[in-house]
């Protein structure tokens, strides 16, 4: 708390702005969570109501075919013509059985179709339509195979049949006839149902309903929906629920159908009424944001400029460091600010008066002293070092920090972390360091140049610790900046980054995608790097541009030998990539 204080009024201002505006976005994004969160919930429960509702339906309508598919495989009628070796007593079975089942498809709502096939060839009913035929003989097959001795029907599944070129939607149902001392299969029994007498009709049960319900027989099969084109289709469960989480299924099991029935709705259709409250949100924030930012400019204007200004004329004296004679500060804002400025014009007054007596008392003592100082200056003028150039760089930065030009500040920080950086008295550093001074000159290049190209940087946390020459980098950004960015014409891009190859060396590359390097001057530059130190002397006579880059080569060459050493790429307007390969090295390992 203590250091926010001490902070900038402006920055504590912008501060309580954007922790303001980041509280209102985090209210509006909770609220709108949950409201999500709760329309979520309140439908996946009237989901779970409505599909229970339709499975008691169904359910309620199997409990009715159950009974009559069973009351007619245990017929007696029915046993007896499946039983009958006799022509006589056949012929006269067949009629009760057929006039039976005749009885019970007229009485029967939905019932299509009713077959009876025994295993010693009595068949009653067997049609002669092909595709009812076939789907008859395929649901008995089916039976055959399936050895479940439940006396519950066989719910084959959905089945599409054409007659007269028309198509018909079916749901078969099977039986499996037993004799049951000695126990036996006499036959097979198929119904062939009307969807209608198995299904709700979903348009009107479910005027209220949300997105679509579909009915799957064992087979994944669509055989009902609300969803007319779905319906015959196959349908993957898992695959829609995954599909982008764009989807909320819900579902239950048809146990005697073995099947299930999903619901199946869109979170986007779902939460569809929560875009009307996002555009309020935006608009909130559209409206308040600007009049916030007036409201910080009202009070800048009349708070800190009037401070700014207090600021620069002090340290424009301080600069001068002469306060005789001198101007008084003449500020306009609140009653605060005009007492502080006529408190500070009387303690320049008080100074001028104060420096007066200073003066004259020690005329004497400065004129003995003159010589002393002017050889002292000049002693000094001799002794500009690197250490010097710090300090006034650190002074600029102080001067910077209190006019408020934070940029300037920043600048000269990073050129100040470079210039202490270079007077450092060690050949080698940790790949960190270097690292850090890296970005300390690609922000003055970015300075300098206005943004006209971003960075990247990689570096992996492993790698930092291992042992590189110092300024190896520099180098090479300042290569690509002026040879490859300066040129190009839209914003460009730097990459820096490292990796560990399978051996276990370092790979530090440096990519940019400026206007690259011709391909006779490619040649040239990578004739330099083979050439090595012998080479690299006529090239410095020379004044050649990509002496850098040379020099960086030779310095690893030489303190590691081969392989290791730089690599270029490059192509004209695809940009030039440079790699350095060095040893693994950390700090503990031997130099």
């Amino acid at each position: 708390m203590d250091y926010f204080k001490k902070r900038p009024i402006k920055l504590q201002l912008l501060v309580i702005f954007v922790m303001f505006v980041t509280v209102v976005v985090s209210v509006m994004f909770v609220t709108y969570w949950q409201s999500q969160k709760m329309i979520y919930q309140k439908n996946k429960a009237y989901s779970i109501e409505l599909l229970d509702k339709i499975t008691q339906y169904i359910q309620s309508q199997i409990d009715n075919i159950d009974g009559l598919v069973i009351n007619t495989s245990y017929s007696a009628d029915v046993h007896q013509y499946l039983r009958s070796t006799d022509l006589l007593d056949k012929i006269d079975a067949f009629k009760k059985v057929d006039t039976y089942i005749t009885t019970i498809s007229q009485l029967e709502n939905g019932i299509v179709d009713m077959t009876i096939i025994g295993e010693n060839g009595n068949n009653v009913n067997l049609m002669y339509e092909k595709q009812k035929k076939s789907a008859v003989l395929a649901t008995v097959e089916e039976m055959r195979k399936n050895h479940d001795s439940r006396l519950k029907p066989y719910y084959a599944g959905f089945k599409q049949i054409v007659e007269d070129d028309v198509k018909h939607r079916y749901f078969v149902v099977g039986s499996r006839i037993s004799n049951i001392f000695p126990a036996s299969t006499l036959g097979y029994m198929v119904v062939i149902l009307d969807l209608e007498s198995l299904f709700p009709k979903f348009n009107t049960m479910l005027a209220n309903g949300f997105g679509h319900f579909y009915v799957l027989d064992r087979n994944g099969t669509v055989a009902s929906s609300n969803d007319e084109q779905m319906i015959g289709q196959q349908m993957n469960i898992e695959s829609m629920a995954g599909k982008h989480g764009q989807y909320v299924v819900q579902s239950m099991e048809l146990r005697d159908l073995q099947g299930k029935i999903v619901n199946v709705y869109s979170k986007k259709d779902l939460f569809r009424g929560l875009e009307k409250v996002k555009i309020v949100y935006w608009w909130i924030m559209a409206v308040c944001i600007p009049v916030l930012l007036v409201l910080l400019l009202i009070i800048s204007r009349n708070i800190l400029e009037p401070m700014k200004s207090f600021m620069r004329f002090i340290q424009v004296q301080k600069v001068k460091n002469i306060y005789h004679d001198q101007k008084r500060i003449q500020l306009v804002g609140y009653n605060e600010i005009m007492v502080m400025a006529d408190k500070f014009n009387g303690m320049l007054d008080e100074i001028d008066q104060l420096t007066d007596e200073v003066v004259e008392s020690k005329t004497r003592i400065m004129s003995l002293g003159l010589l002393k100082k002017q050889a002292e200056l000049a002693f000094l003028k001799q002794q500009v070092n690197p250490h010097f150039l710090y300090n006034m760089l650190e002074s600029l930065r102080g001067m910077a920090s209190a006019t408020g030009a934070m940029e300037i500040r920043e600048m000269i920080v990073a050129l100040g972390k470079m210039l202490r950086y270079s007077i450092k008295g060690q050949d080698e550093v940790k790949l960190g360091e270097e690292l850090e001074i890296a970005k300390a000159y690609l922000k003055l290049q970015q300075f300098r140049f206005e943004d006209r190209f971003d960075v990247h940087i990689d570096f992996p946390e492993a790698l930092l610790n291992n042992r590189v020459f110092k300024m190896v980098l520099q180098p090479i950004l300042e290569n690509a900046i002026t040879h490859g960015l300066e040129s190009r014409m839209e914003k460009g891009n730097l990459w820096l980054g490292a990796r560990e190859t399978p051996e276990g060396d370092v790979v530090i590359a440096i990519k940019d995608d400026g206007v690259g390097i011709p391909s006779e001057k490619l040649a040239l530059i990578q004739a330099e790097l083979a050439a090595g130190e012998e080479f690299l002397a006529r090239l410095h006579h020379n004044d050649n541009g990509h002496l850098g880059i040379v020099n960086v080569h030779n310095r690893l060459r030489s303190a590691y030998g081969d392989p290791y050493g730089l690599k270029i790429r490059s192509a004209p307007n695809a940009g030039t990539e440079v790699e350095l390969l060095l040893p693994r090295r950390t700090e503990d390992a031997p130099c």
